[in-house]
């Protein structure tokens, strides 16, 4: 699993008098992937990283678990978690309100405000950032969701400089001082450098499925037409497996369970979001 991204599970939450609240969530389609753990908050931010966040269950390959009926309001999310212990990002949040509760508090925040200085297209840029939290707060900076280094005191920056061409996302991340008690986040997605248009940017993609799917081992190849510097985002049944940059274009050859599969192909110029052109097939493994 490409454990640095978050699972990309959707909770539900169904509730009734009689047999209790049950969260409910997609299933992950990693192999490496063991099962589940559900977290559990007492107030707003809930995270993992949130100081009232407790380790609710860790469970196998399910795709729902009764909470029962908690008392007060309580919020919970799902991580996935491999066989050597890898854990996934945070799902999305679900609250649980007992029946004829008051609606719960909003959470105690600085409203985080951006700014980006210099000029993104032509030079180098970076990022301020303030926040009307007046308590002693530090300030988490991520380049891509990358940690980039902790300002403990105002000027809040993310430093001028280059990053590279295309789109880039930085996030500040506030927590009272030397605690894991958020209080407020913003993040800003910048376009550096100018990506011209053209017709010229588009390509035929082409698929050619290898090895045979009914008895054995199978994968897939891509080919594009487009001549310029690209990456290709390969999907199995819809989840992102890895980026290839460079020739050949392989959905690797292997067993991926009995059943359709879907493998698509989405190529993009290389380091940016300009698609350039995308196939998929689906394969049904086994007879």
């Amino acid at each position: 699993m490409n454990w640095a991204r978050a699972i990309t599970c959707v909770l539900l939450l169904w509730s009734s008098t009689a047999w209790g609240a049950t969260l409910t969530w997609n299933a992950n389609s990693e192999s490496d992937m063991a099962g589940y753990r559900v977290y559990q908050c007492s107030q707003l931010p809930c995270t993992q990283s949130s100081a009232n966040a407790s380790l609710f269950a860790t469970l196998g390959k399910v795709t729902s678990f009764n909470i029962g009926t908690p008392a007060v309001t309580q919020y919970y999310f799902t991580t996935a978690y491999d066989f050597a212990n890898n854990e996934s990002g945070n799902s999305n949040y679900v609250t649980f309100t007992p029946a004829g509760s008051p609606p719960p508090p909003a959470p105690t925040t600085g409203g985080v405000k951006l700014t980006v200085v210099g000029t993104p297209a032509t030079s180098p840029w970076g990022v301020n950032a303030t926040t009307t939290n007046t308590q002693d707060v530090m300030a988490h900076v991520r380049l891509d969701g990358v940690l980039q280094y902790v300002e403990n005191s105002a000027p809040y920056d993310f430093h001028p400089g280059l990053y590279g061409k295309g789109p880039h996302t930085v996030e500040f991340v506030f927590y009272l001082q030397n605690t894991t008690s958020e209080i407020g986040r913003a993040s800003i997605t910048v376009m550096e450098g100018s990506i011209a248009t053209s017709t010229s940017t588009t390509g035929t993609v082409s698929l050619k499925v290898m090895g045979d799917p009914a008895i054995g081992p199978w994968g897939v190849t891509a080919t594009t037409t487009n001549t310029q510097d690209v990456m290709a985002h390969v999907r199995l049944d819809g989840v992102l497996k890895y980026v290839e940059n460079s020739l050949p274009y392989d959905f690797f050859q292997g067993l991926y369970g009995k059943g359709p599969h879907t493998v698509e192909f989405v190529f993009y110029l290389q380091n940016t979001t300009s698609e350039i052109g995308r196939a998929s097939v689906t394969v049904q493994e086994g007879r």
